[in-house]
């Protein structure tokens, strides 16, 4: 169970909020939906309360998680992607709905990878502007701290020593 006002992740939109429990009559039965609210994006669902988890909503990373995501892409290596271009953005897609951010990371890295060896499509830019800000959104969450620090966080990550002293505080900016 959910929170209202708690940050929340939600596949394929990122950070949002638990605005309110609502009830809506579906056919001949009365069902507890969660409004969630994303201010990026400007716009609201609703989920269903009993197939929130199964739809994938879930809680904002811990700091713990998120020094192991951090690791993750400092450590990453170059990927091959699929020769045809359907296939990998039918498996990025499936990356996406996945909501795991250890996937989303995947495509960060492999995005980010492909920029700097031969430049980005812009279907590419746009996946990796989306992925990029997914990722950020939830670390400042997670690690109360500035989405500008996020931001610096996966440009450039600490090796692991530095993530396993922690990061600075500051006031976080997201939502």
């Amino acid at each position: 169970m959910f929170e209202l006002g708690e940050k929340v992740i939600y596949p394929q939109f990122g950070l949002g909020t638990i605005e309110e429990v609502t009830q809506k009559q579906v056919g001949d039965t009365s069902l507890s939906f969660y409004r969630l609210a994303f201010p990026v994006k400007q716009m609201e669902i609703l989920v269903p309360v009993g197939r929130a988890q199964e739809n994938g909503l879930r809680k904002v990373m811990s700091p713990k998680d998120v020094d192991a995501l951090l690791k993750c892409i400092a450590d990453s290596s170059t990927p091959t992607k699929p020769q045809q271009w359907h296939r990998w953005r039918k498996k990025t897609l499936e990356q996406l709905k996945s909501g795991d951010p250890l996937e989303i990371a995947k495509i960060y890295c492999y995005l980010r990878s492909l920029e700097g060896n031969k430049g980005l499509s812009f279907t590419e830019r746009k996946i990796m502007m989306h992925v990029e800000r997914m990722l950020i959104s939830e670390i400042a969450v997670a690690k109360q701290c500035s989405e500008k620090h996020a931001t610096r966080l996966i440009q450039k990550p600490p090796k692991a020593a530095a993530v396993a002293n922690g990061t600075p505080k500051a006031r976080s900016s997201a939502g």
